[in-house]
């Protein structure tokens, strides 16, 4: 019988503070080299791997609610961010990024022409 490897999903919190996206989420358990924070295009993508502290047999669980294995979480942002300037932070399990608006909020004009 072979068993496929299920993928689990982070939860986050996501806010803004002080013009700065900020997304949370408790990783615990994921060391930082099992951990991605990943941006493309418009997109963040937080991936990594939760491994157990000992190898078990499934069939000796008399309860089980901890999520062991691959995690991925896929986050579209805001198009007024500066993704350039992201910042990633880990402390006591729990991961940090954050992400500045963009400075430059000026309005172009547009000449209208006749023709095409």
């Amino acid at each position: 019988m072979t068993e496929d490897k299920q993928e689990g999903t982070l939860t986050i919190d996501v806010y803004f503070k002080d013009n700065e996206l900020v997304i949370i989420s408790p990783i615990a358990g994921a060391s930082l080299e099992n951990t991605e924070v990943l941006v493309e295009g418009d997109v963040l993508i937080i991936k990594g791997e939760r491994v157990p502290p000992e190898n078990i047999d499934p069939s000796l669980y008399e309860h089980k609610e901890c999520f062991w294995g691959p995690f991925s979480r896929t986050i579209v942002l805001p198009k007024d961010l500066d993704v350039s300037q992201i910042r990633a932070y880990y402390h006591n399990g729990i991961l940090m990024v954050k992400i500045p608006k963009k400075e430059d909020k000026s309005v172009r004009r547009v000449e209208i022409r006749t023709d095409f």
